[in-house]
């Protein structure tokens, strides 16, 4: 897995925990649905930014969001 299908991943993973929908997550850290859509998709780089928000919306810090990356990332050379 690439670290865009990680933080994907993390991100769908607390989504389901709280109960909460694109919208909500995305209206609680002050991001627009499509930003945290593009985020849950994987395909793309996602900024620290809305990284941060979403945590924000779900009361964790980056530190809780990131505690379960494990594996290390594969590297897409560009």
């Amino acid at each position: 897995m690439n670290i865009n299908e990680l933080v994907a991943k993390r991100i769908f993973e607390l989504k389901q925990r709280e109960g909460l929908t694109v919208e909500k997550l995305a209206w609680h850290g002050g991001l627009s649905k499509s930003c945290v859509s593009y985020a849950l998709k994987g395909t793309f780089d996602t900024k620290i930014s809305t990284i941060n928000g979403i945590c924000a919306s779900l009361k964790i810090s980056p530190a809780e969001f990131f505690s379960t990356f494990t594996e290390i990332p594969e590297v897409e050379e560009k």
